[in-house]
């Protein structure tokens, strides 16, 4: 059995501070990690994905 690493979008905007609309704008424009398909309604996101692009981009603000 393997482990999955997923993070809905509703608990990274609460560890974050961020809306989900500031998510969607940094899938759009600042290559945060797409979601994962699935079948519910709130997207899935591969947790180890979003922390390396956090340590990696997160911090840089400039466009």
């Amino acid at each position: 059995m393997s482990d999955l690493n997923i993070i809905p979008r509703k608990e990274i905007c609460k560890q974050i501070g961020v809306s989900r609309d500031t998510l969607k704008n940094w899938i759009k424009d600042r290559n945060f990690p797409e979601p994962l398909k699935s079948s519910g309604r709130e997207p899935l996101f591969n947790e180890l994905s979003v922390k390396e692009w956090l340590l990696n981009e997160g911090g840089n603000n400039e466009q």
